[in-house]
């Protein structure tokens, strides 16, 4: 694993990543594998604490019991730095555990060789256990598990031998439904009920029809929530919820359909 050069870049396992700043002065990655950055241009961080932090209940749900969240999409690690600050500042000695899909192994390799210790003092290794790799550590009282590799496998293999399960936030943030599209469709959000408490708040940045249409077959019950920035609206879903019928009905009007995993060879 390659730090980054003096142009602010650095190698990871399927390519180049740059790193760019952004508006609240924090820092995201554009990767070039994907051609996309990992945040909003508008504030890394400011999007991180409105979509997520805020978007799934963390401040409320931290008063209630044990938060047991689940981030699809680690990059280069704003989530957990957003949570462990939060917990630091408002929660401090109250557990909590941070669970997150990561594809590039050099990602997770990149931020534990970069991060300040000041900011996210994160201690843990990395582990095996079958065909499953993943970083096990701590913040504090905050357990942290990032599984390593394409999360529609590591999603079935941590659920199996007992790693993941009773998740009551999700951050459904990986790259947008065009360049990532497999972790947004009908199935995968299947996989993501599968493994969540009757409580949990989902929370995307996303609110394109055929991804709320893949919610709302998948058994989600979906409502609309202010978009970040520029950006007109997000979607939140949950399990257990009254049903928004106004939205419904409306999403029963568009033309086309849910986005399903036999739709991905047209991508």
């Amino acid at each position: 694993m390659k730090t980054e050069n003096e142009e602010g870049l650095f190698e990871g396992v399927l390519g180049n990543y740059k790193i760019i700043p952004t508006q609240d002065k924090t820092s995201t990655l554009y990767s070039e594998a994907f051609q996309e950055a990992c945040h909003s241009l508008d504030g890394a961080w400011e999007e991180t604490c409105f979509n997520y932090l805020q978007g799934c209940e963390i401040p409320k749900k931290s008063l209630e019991g044990q938060v047991n969240i689940l981030e699809v999409g680690f990059g280069p690690g704003v989530g957990l730095q957003v949570v462990s600050d939060f917990y630091e500042r408002e929660r401090k000695g109250t557990p909590f555990t941070f669970k997150s899909f990561e594809l590039d192994k050099g990602l997770v390799e990149w931020a534990l060789e970069n991060w300040p210790k000041e900011a996210l003092n994160l201690e843990g290794e990395f582990k095996n256990e079958g065909d499953l790799t993943f970083f096990e550590g701590k913040i504090g009282l905050g357990k942290v598990l990032i599984f390593i590799g394409d999360a529609r496998k590591t999603l079935n293999l941590a659920r199996k031998i007992g790693l993941l399960s009773g998740i009551n936030a999700i951050f459904q943030d990986p790259f947008s439904p065009k360049k990532n599209p497999s972790l947004w469709t009908y199935e995968w959000f299947l996989d993501l009920k599968s493994v969540a408490d009757a409580s949990v708040v989902l929370s995307t940045y996303s609110s394109s029809s055929s991804i709320r249409k893949s919610l709302h077959e998948a058994g989600w019950i979906l409502s609309n929530a202010p978009g970040f920035s520029s950006k007109r609206t997000s979607t939140r879903a949950r399990l257990d919820a009254p049903r928004d019928m106004e939205l419904e009905n409306k999403l029963s009007r568009v033309p086309f359909g849910a986005l399903r995993d036999k739709d991905l060879g047209k991508f």
